[in-house]
């Protein structure tokens, strides 16, 4: 049996905690409120943060993720990884399939009204209104631009239209939502450079961290025949989100039905291992987040005006910029590893030359958003979706005696 039918999800367990796999993007917020808090100091408005971010994972993006589980429910039980992807469980019967949209639906709904009386017991009603709008008016906006209607049917041999680049675009908001919560409940005003280098820095981060996420998706659509050639399966025609990232690697996709006899799956394929194509998409938003990652890190890293501050900022971007380049472009992965450690120092180095007030601040932005990016560079799709079901499987086996 394949690793990506090894296991699956009861009901209960999706309904407790509809998507494991992101628990990946609920350390965002964190991670920027105790970056900032760790330049400003002021670490007292922990309490509110984490109720704020409690109920923004925990219940209005769960709610957010099962009502997208219930619109693509049907695509979600023909996945080739469909079990590892632990997406909302059909059941054995059509029966069943519509008892779990509808007990999906009921809980989603529990969860909003959890998140009104939360709100309103500790004094933070308004805060998770403005929550709440934000996650839900972005979804509308994703839900929306995915299923827009397409004048022809979704290609990876065509250059990629508005639709899916909007879609693509959409899905960094809420990365910005995210960071914006952290970063202000650290105490960081709106209008300062740290704020808004931080916001285009967790935006330009999502994008690429979906992006890439998404390409490796798009590999589970698709079969290999004998001759290396790829083909689409019919499925992909659906998401053209996914469909024109394909265009952005390096295997050869044929148009036309699927050949007869063997096929090879090709979503254990790490396609991104060896591809250094510096314009495709997933490269453009690392450049962008390395850039204003290595601001907003000199900004927090407190650079003093009279040792020429912004210079020295400046010189920061430049240097991961540069850095971000030889990342994307590398065919190896261990060059990839080094240049992501070794630009570290180098930030980091430079903010202390700099005279900034924080310098080991300076590096923390290039070391995650580059350390994700080498990361999944080295995976494939079935990399990506079977930890979590392997995991839970070898906790199920008995201990040996």
């Amino acid at each position: 049996m394949p690793a990506g039918e090894a296991s699956g999800r009861g009901l209960a367990a999706y309904l407790l905690y509809p998507r494991p796999e992101a628990w990946a993007k609920a350390q965002v917020a964190p991670a920027c409120f105790l970056l900032a808090a760790s330049s400003t100091g002021d670490f007292g408005g922990w309490r509110r943060f984490g109720v704020l971010w409690l109920v923004l994972e925990f219940l209005l993006y769960a709610a957010r993720y099962q009502w997208n589980d219930i619109r693509g429910a049907e695509a979600d039980r023909l996945h080739a990884e469909r079990r590892a992807r632990s997406r909302l469980p059909a059941g054995p019967t059509a029966l069943t399939a519509h008892r779990n949209v509808r007990l999906s639906r009921a809980v989603a709904a529990l969860r909003v009204l959890a998140v009104l009386l939360i709100g309103a017991f500790c004094g933070l009603l308004r805060q998770v209104l403005l929550l709440g709008g934000a996650v839900f008016v972005i979804a509308v906006a994703y839900e929306f631009l995915r299923a827009g209607p397409a004048r022809q049917p979704a290609s990876p041999h065509r250059a990629a239209s508005a639709q899916p680049i909007a879609v693509w675009l959409v899905v960094g908001l809420g990365y910005l939502v995210r960071g914006g919560l952290g970063l202000r409940m650290a105490g960081l005003p709106w209008g300062s450079l740290a704020m808004i280098a931080g916001l285009a820095c967790v935006t330009s981060f999502g994008i690429m961290f979906v992006l890439l996420t998404w390409v490796l998706e798009a590999t589970s659509y698709c079969v290999a025949d004998s001759g290396g050639d790829w083909h689409a399966r019919p499925e992909l025609a659906a998401k053209p989100h996914l469909a024109a990232l394909l265009r952005s690697l390096s295997r050869p996709l044929r148009p036309g039905r699927i050949p007869p006899g063997q096929a090879t799956y090709c979503g254990t394929d790490r396609v991104l291992r060896e591809d250094g194509r510096l314009a495709a998409p997933w490269n453009l938003a690392l450049f962008a987040a390395a850039a204003s990652g290595a601001v907003v890190g000199a900004a927090l890293a407190r650079p003093r005006p009279q040792a020429g501050g912004a210079v020295a900022v400046v010189c920061l971007a430049a240097v991961a910029a540069a850095a971000a380049l030889l990342l994307a472009g590398s065919t190896s992965s261990a060059r990839r590893w080094i240049t992501t450690a070794a630009c570290g120092p180098a930030l980091s180095g430079a903010a202390l030359l700099a005279g900034m007030a924080r310098p080991a601040i300076a590096c923390a932005p290039w070391l995650v958003i580059a350390g994700l990016y080498s990361a999944f560079r080295g995976w494939s799709y079935r990399d990506l979706v079977a930890p979590g079901p392997r995991l839970a499987a070898a906790l199920r086996r008995p201990w040996p005696r």
